[in-house]
């Protein structure tokens, strides 16, 4: 979501007031889903005496009105590339963490291997990789798991290695 605007400075406190309340108690119009963002930007900047504000806020899909084919049926997957893109923010918190010695969110687990058994349901983007990908992804649910930080090291190398064969050749 965007807001772009421009305000004088009492408009502006009570923006961030309002942001403020809808993050922690849940925002509606605008900032609608707020309190759930995965990234936000804001910038002020003095322009002739107007204050333009500019907002950039980035809420989970599921937060923004449903894409509608031409059918009037909602698509049942998303496109393969912001699903390729929601799995590189997931593989990334998990990489980073487990190479500091910290067991990374379930949420990120979770959402890594739910984005990871629909990737494999897109044909002709590395078809051959499908089935050792997903037993390293078995792998990575198993360690997880059972919380073991040796596993952990060890299924992320594998999905590594499964992740490079296969962008090598279709990247």
């Amino acid at each position: 979501m965007k807001v772009s605007k421009y305000v004088d400075r009492t408009e502006l406190a009570a923006f961030f007031r309002r942001l403020a309340d809808a993050l922690e108690n849940g925002g509606s119009d605008e900032l609608e889903c707020v309190d759930a963002f995965k990234k936000m930007k804001i910038g002020v900047k003095e322009e002739f005496g107007q204050l333009h504000l500019k907002a950039k806020i980035k809420v989970p899909d599921a937060c923004l009105p449903s894409e509608e084919d031409e059918g009037g049926e909602t698509p049942a997957k998303p496109k393969y590339s912001s699903l390729k893109k929601r799995m590189k923010t997931s593989f990334k918190v998990i990489v980073k963490m487990i190479h500091e010695d910290r067991t990374p969110p379930a949420e990120a687990v979770e959402s890594f291997l739910a984005d990871s058994a629909l990737m494999v349901t897109y044909p002709g983007y590395g078809d051959e990789y499908y089935e050792s990908y997903m037993r390293a992804c078995d792998g990575l649910a198993e360690a997880f798991e059972d919380g073991d930080m040796e596993k952990l090291h060890r299924a992320v190398d594998a999905l590594i290695h499964e992740k490079t064969r296969c962008h090598a050749k279709y990247d």
